[in-house]
């Protein structure tokens, strides 16, 4: 690599030099000067990459044992992927949660629908909605399964009559309560 710098910059400077015969002789001159200078770059260059490459590789060398002397020899190699994930004994790796629902009794007096859904879902449909189910005057209690703690919940209670406005409830997760649970009254 440094003769090819060498080669290049000689090239370089022959071809940029000479122009009459006057500055022949000065641009010669110039130009052994510019490669005796280039050359004693390079070498120099060359002692001081030696130098820290030698110098890198004691450091690595040294690293290494280090390495090597703080972990334990029974530890597995560490995998990739899934392979790699260090989880609790403890932990099930289940995020549902259940959610129990209730309408009371004297919520609605005729018959009526209900449509549990995501609080944030623009509309109503089976893809964001986890309960669709008639309800009366005896009231309805289900059980829920929502698939995370975050889920926010909004119920609207829909008559079969065209002419009442539908009743909103919302919920939310409580961390405080060992058993979720939403009475709608």
């Amino acid at each position: 690599m440094n003769k090819l710098i060498v080669t290049l910059m000689t090239l370089l400077l022959t071809a940029c030099g000479g122009g009459g015969s006057e500055g022949s002789s000065n641009s010669q001159s110039t130009s052994n000067t510019a490669q005796a200078s280039v050359t004693n770059t390079t070498q120099t260059q060359s002692s001081n990459q030696a130098q820290q490459d030698n110098a890198t590789e004691q450091q690595a060398s040294s690293t290494e044992e280090q390495v090597a002397e703080e972990q334990p020899a029974e530890e597995a190699p560490v995998g990739e992927g899934m392979e790699a994930v260090v989880v609790d004994g403890g932990f099930d790796f289940q995020t549902d949660v259940p959610v129990t629902v209730s309408v009371a009794p004297d919520v609605v007096n005729g018959r009526a629908y209900i449509n549990v859904c995501q609080q944030d879902a623009a509309l109503t449909n089976d893809d964001t909605c986890f309960l669709r189910a008639p309800v009366d005057s005896n009231g309805l209690t289900v059980q829920l399964e929502l698939p995370h703690s975050e889920q926010k919940l909004k119920a609207e209670i829909w008559y079969y009559s065209t002419g009442v406005e539908p009743l909103v409830y919302t919920w939310e997760f409580d961390g405080t309560q060992q058993q979720q649970a939403w009475t709608i009254n």
